[in-house]
Order: C-alpha cells, then sequence, then structure tokens
C-alpha cells in the first residue's frame, strides 16, 4: 500500500484533530493572526472574499476562519471522506449565514481547480504537506485555484519537531511507529520524556489521540528545516515572503547587534539562515507566486517587478532632537508583539510617514531612500520584521526577492527597553 493510502486510512480511522465538537471552539486548532496572514500575504487589499481550506481535517480552521471572516465564501476540502463527514455534521449543529462548503477532494490529484473554484483570494493549507510524499505536487495543484495577486498561508513540520526525535527514542521500547497501536503505552513513556523536557510547553502525554496517532506514529513525515521547504517552494513557483518566527528571531540577532551578516539576504533566505541556527518544530509561512529575483532595494529605480507596502502590521511614530540621530522611527506592533526604535535621517522620517500613510511606494520612493547601504539594510530588515512587505507590479511579471550572493538554498511588548539596531 503507498503511504499517501496509508495516511488516508489513519485519517479514515481517526479524524484529526478531532471528531468532537471542541473543532468548533478550541483555539489551539486556529491559524495564525489573520491580521498577519493579510499585512504580509494581502497588504492594502481588503479581506479576502473567497477563501479555500486546502486540508481541512474535521474542520477545526474552517470554522475558526468562519469566525474571523463571516462574510466570505469558505471551501474547505480534505481526502479522508469520514473527517469531511464529520465536519459536515458539525456544521449542522450550529446556525450560520454562510455556511462552510466542506467537499472531498485529493490535493495530490490534478484538476483541483476545475473540481472547487479558480478565484479563491487567499489559500491556507496547515499541517498537511508534512504527510505527503510529495508536497511540491500539491502546491502545483493549488497555483490555478488561486486569483492573480492572491496569496498561500502554509503551516508546515520543522526539523524540530518533537517527532524527530521520538520516532529513534520509542522504539527502543518496542514501540512501533508506523502505526499507533498501544495508546496507553504510548502515553506512558511521553510522561517520562516530558518529564525530561519541562520547557517543551504543553506535556505531549496529554496530546489528543489524532496527534498521537498522526503527529508522533505514522506512514510518512516531511519534518525538515526551512531551506528544504523553501526548495520545494521554489521548485513549484512560489516564494516565501514572510513567515511567523521570522521578526522575534530576528529581533535576538538585532537586541546583540549581531544582524549585519544577515544583509542583502531577502525574506526567504534570512528566514532559512536563522532556521538553520535555532530550528523550528512548525514553520508558518506566506507565500506568493513567483520566482527568486532581487529585492527592489537592489537594482536600479524602475528595474524590479515590485513596489513596497507597507504591511499594516506596525504603527509608527517619528520622535526628533534625540542624540545620536537626528530622527528615531518607534514602531509598535501589537499582532506580533513587538516593538522597535530605529535612527533614521530626517528625510528618511519623512518618506517613513509617506510610506505608513499612502501604505505603498514604488521606483521613485526606493530611489529616494535605497542612496547607501546602510538605507538599503533598513530595508531589508523591515521585510524581515514584517514592518514592509513586497507587491507585485500590475503587468509585470512575478520575480521575488533572492539571495544576491548566490547561496544556496513572545516577548512581551516593553516601552522601557524596545529593540534598536
Amino acid at each position: 500500500m503507498v503511504p499517501q493510502e496509508r495516511t488516508r486510512r489513519s485519517y479514515e480511522r481517526r479524524p484529526y484533530p478531532a471528531a468532537d465538537r471542541s473543532v468548533l471552539t478550541d483555539r489551539r486548532y486556529n491559524l495564525p493572526a489573520l491580521e498577519w496572514i493579510q499585512g504580509i500575504g494581502r497588504a492594502g487589499q481588503p479581506l479576502p472574499r473567497r477563501v479555500l481550506v486546502a486540508g481541512c481535517g474535521s474542520g477545526a480552521e474552517a470554522f475558526g476562519l468562519r469566525r474571523r471572516l463571516p462574510n466570505a465564501k469558505i471551501v474547505a476540502v480534505d481526502f479522508s471522506a469520514r473527517s469531511i463527514a464529520h465536519a459536515r455534521r458539525l456544521q449542522r449543529s450550529v446556525r450560520s449565514d454562510r455556511p462552510v462548503k466542506f467537499e472531498v477532494a485529493d490535493l495530490t490529484k490534478p484538476g483541483l481547480a476545475a473540481q472547487v473554484g479558480n478565484d479563491f483570494e487567499l489559500i491556507t493549507c496547515h499541517g498537511v504537506l508534512s504527510y505527503v510524499p510529495d508536497p511540491g505536487r500539491v502546491l502545483v495543484n493549488l497555483t490555478p485555484c488561486l486569483q492573480p495577486g492572491g496569496a498561500l498561508y502554509l503551516g508546515v513540520n520543522g526539523a524540530g519537531h518533537p517527532a524527530v526525535a521520538l520516532r529513534e527514542w520509542l522504539p527502543q521500547f518496542g514501540m512501533e511507529m508506523d502505526e499507533m497501536q498501544d495508546e496507553r503505552r504510548l502515553r506512558k513513556l511521553l510522561a517520562v520524556w516530558d518529564a525530561l523536557h519541562e520547557d517543551a510547553g504543553v506535556p505531549l502525554a496529554d496530546s489528543s489521540e489524532g496527534y498521537l496517532a498522526g503527529d508522533i506514529c505514522g506512514h510518512h513525515f516531511n519534518n525538515w528545516d526551512l531551506a528544504r521547504w523553501r526548495g520545494v517552494v521554489n521548485a513549484a513557483g512560489w516564494e516565501i515572503v514572510g513567515t511567523w518566527l521570522l521578526p522575534p528571531t530576528l529581533r535576538q540577532t538585532l537586541k546583540v547587534k549581531a544582524h549585519r551578516p544577515l544583509f542583502p539576504d531577502g525574506v526567504g533566505e534570512l528566514a532559512a539562515a536563522l532556521d538553520g541556527a535555532r530550528p523550528a518544530s512548525f514553520h508558518r509561512m506566506m507565500l506568493r507566486r513567483g520566482v527568486p529575483g532581487p529585492a527592489p532595494w537592489d537594482v536600479p529605480a524602475g528595474r524590479s517587478a515590485w513596489d513596497l507596502r507597507w504591511s499594516g502590521l506596525y504603527t509608527l511614530r517619528i520622535q526628533t532632537g534625540r542624540a545620536g540621530a537626528k530622527a528615531w522611527a518607534v514602531l509598535r506592533s501589537r499582532t506580533l508583539d513587538m516593538e522597535l526604535e530605529w535612527p533614521l535621517s530626517l528625510a528618511q522620517a519623512g518618506l517613513a510617514r509617506e510610506l505608513a500613510r499612502s501604505g505603498s511606494a514604488g521606483a521613485g520612493w526606493i530611489g529616494r531612500w535605497a542612496r547607501s547601504e546602510s538605507a538599503r539594510r533598513t530595508l531589508a530588515l523591515w521585510a524581515g520584521f514584517g514592518i514592509i512587505t513586497l507587491a507585485q507590479r500590475q503587468g509585470e511579471p512575478l520575480p521575488l526577492p533572492t539571495d544576491t550572493r548566490g547561496r544556496k538554498n513572545r516577548q512581551p511588548m516593553s516601552r522601557s527597553s524596545p529593540c534598536r539596531p
């Protein structure tokens, strides 16, 4: 039996994340903040009106999106007929003016757009591709489902996922890892693991049956570092334009003035490089259609196919008359729990105000800003922090920022101690 079919049968037996009413309300199953998804993937655009949930399981993320987007048309698909049946049953138990449309569909099969539609403004695919033998095929199949200018949120396992070590440790006790066969004994062994990993967060021994069967035991796993995931994403014609973990990770380098060697990496390279130093257990990323190419601040004015957008995730306040700089940009984000203070020239302070006010900047703005390496470094780091993002210039092809050197591929907000470059 091929791995894909074995995985499907596993979810037929145990719908994920659950088959009870907790799916309707449990916030653990929600996606990252919609403000972040919108700010990084769809800056300057209205909230999406058509959303595809690719790999919905028993419906947790689809129901979460329905709460946040009450007026959107949401289509949710999964290859497990039993999971879809559970999702439909749960939906019938709640009142909704615009119910989610649940359908059985296999993301690995061609012709997906013909079945579900080709005009989605946002696609979410969370916790799915880590269990698909050929995740690149799914990304290719999702491409025609998206409107021009749309975005894809992708959530996948990282090299720091606990299953990486557990799948080597548990067989020492005679545990079969391809399929969960003795749940009681597995939980007892995980209690030992939890006692030795108190800093890991939620105890694994208390995880749901579905998580143990699908994330710890199972037939196929892609628990990869971000560099490998980015290779798959690029090969399918997509690029990473932001990750949920990049701003707090980048902040750590900024606090000790260790960020300079990271320039001039683009967002995708930067996120992959930092993940290589400290592997994440899970990657949450926003993707846009395109192939690697130079960032707009690294080419002559007007030569890039991309303009800058203010993400809307940060508020901006300009302070002047302080020692050490002619002006400071004070940037605060409640969504990311982030506070930054950035030294600027008076001319840059004016340009920053202009960008925050208008929401977008073309080649003329970039040419006035990016007149020095320091100024270009600021734009690259602002993109990493999610202060700005890139938007395709209308009528242009789709290159995206890449490593110009050709290299291969919550902390509480504190007003008294903001992070400074």
